[in-house]
Order: structure tokens, then sequence, then C-alpha cells
């Protein structure tokens, strides 16, 4: 089956948070630039370049099921071939004290390319301040979020 043909960054953007929110690993790798080049920071995490380290990192974090998230705030920069979203990503997790919202800053940037838009890079980390009345949850040490 030929992979769908997404005509903005918006979408490829809207079926990445799908991906997640569904635990799909499939569904998330198709939505990737063939650019060997990818590069994937998750928070807490290291930078990972090349579609096989993206694979296999989100193979992980993917395998231990949906990640609950949800996306506000979107800025756009976009050009022809080129754009770049930056986002805050809330994500719900179990903490010990019961559930927890940890809130990190994204920058998507997407390529139109052939195979329509595709995502180049996907770089997050957990925001210092969340802006709200909740404590800042704290990652613990070698813990990736997404």
């Amino acid at each position: 089956m030929a992979p769908t043909m997404l005509t903005s960054a918006e979408a490829v953007e809207e079926a990445f948070y799908d991906a997640m929110r569904r635990g799909d690993l499939q569904a998330m790798m198709a939505l990737w630039s063939d650019d060997d080049e990818v590069i994937c920071i998750h928070p807490g995490g290291p930078r990972l370049v090349g579609l096989d380290a993206v694979r296999a990192s989100w193979d992980s974090i993917l395998s231990s099921g949906a990640v609950a998230i949800s996306v506000a705030q979107t800025k756009t920069i976009g050009g022809a071939v080129l754009c770049v979203h930056n986002v805050i990503e809330r994500i719900s997790v179990q903490a010990q004290r019961g559930p927890q919202t940890i809130q990190c800053v994204a920058t998507n940037v997407y390529v139109k390319g052939p195979r329509g838009w595709r995502m180049l890079l996907h770089h997050a980390a957990q925001a210092e301040d969340s802006g709200d009345a909740q404590p800042q949850v704290s990652v613990p040490s070698g813990a990736v979020l997404h």
C-alpha cells in the first residue's frame, strides 16, 4: 500500500501526534522523511540521527503503549518546501503522587518532497516553567518521555 500523500506540514503534525496517542509505530515512521539525516531529540534524551536510530527510539517509547499527549500554542514559520512549528506539548504521566502533566516545548521541522510533506526533525525538551498552577514534575534521570 502506497503511503498517504500529506499535503501540508499541519497534516503531518496532526498525524504525528495522533500516532503517538495511538501508540502506532508504523504510522509514526510513515511520517518521517526518507532523508537519512533526519533528527529526533526526545526530552531528556540524546540526539538521534538517521532513520534507524529514530525508528529504534520510537519503537522503545511506543512499545509501552500510547502517549497521552496534547498540543497547544503552535507557532509556525513556513515556506514553499520547509516549515518549522514550535509547540507546547502536555504529556500526562502516572507519577508517585498520582497523575501529573509534564509540559515540553517542541520544534518540528517539515520538508516537502516527492511524497508530499514529511517530518525532518523533532526536538522536544521539558519546559522550565509550565505557566500554570500545577507543580513542575521532574523527569527521572535517564527517562525519556517520548
